[in-house]
């Protein structure tokens, strides 16, 4: 089973989401992220979806989508020709200069941003590739997380 990214072009209107997430829940297929935002033409919105599932459960999917009104457009984003990225935000336990230190140097060569710094905890910001961040999560755990956030995974084709 693979993570499948699947990028929607969808009327701005009331319940799209529902019927959408209905039309997956029918299917018993999960829905492991799921971002909408506004997009560059004023009344639509952009869904990225990622579930996993084999090829041939994308394809029933994606036929299924295409026939919802709503829905004008449906993409498979796969990684070799899309920039898929997630944004996480988490709270780590410092408690000493020594783990402080060592949370900083991590974050640095991860490329995470420190947002906030206080004795016990630092918050830090990542824009990456999911597995980056599942990578850095579980570096952090170490340390323990008191909280973290994930946005879900946005996706851009590159043509």
């Amino acid at each position: 089973m693979q993570t499948r990214v699947i990028s929607l072009l969808v009327e701005d209107n009331p319940g799209v989401l529902t019927r959408m997430s209905g039309m997956f829940t029918m299917r018993g297929i999960n829905i492991s992220s799921l971002t909408v935002s506004p997009c560059e033409k004023e009344g639509l919105s952009r869904m990225t979806v990622a579930i996993k599932g084999s090829e041939s459960e994308l394809e029933k999917v994606r036929k299924q989508l295409s026939n919802l009104i709503e829905v004008l457009k449906v993409v498979d984003l796969k990684e070799s020709d899309s920039i898929i990225r997630d944004l996480c935000l988490m709270k780590v336990h410092t408690r000493n200069t020594d783990a402080r230190t060592e949370v900083m140097q991590l974050a640095d060569s991860y490329g995470a941003r420190i947002v906030h710094a206080s004795l016990d905890s630092v918050i830090l910001e990542l824009t990456d590739e999911p597995e980056r961040i599942d990578r850095f999560v579980e570096l952090m755990r170490h340390f323990g997380l008191k909280q973290l956030f994930r946005t879900g995974i946005t996706a851009i084709g590159l043509e």
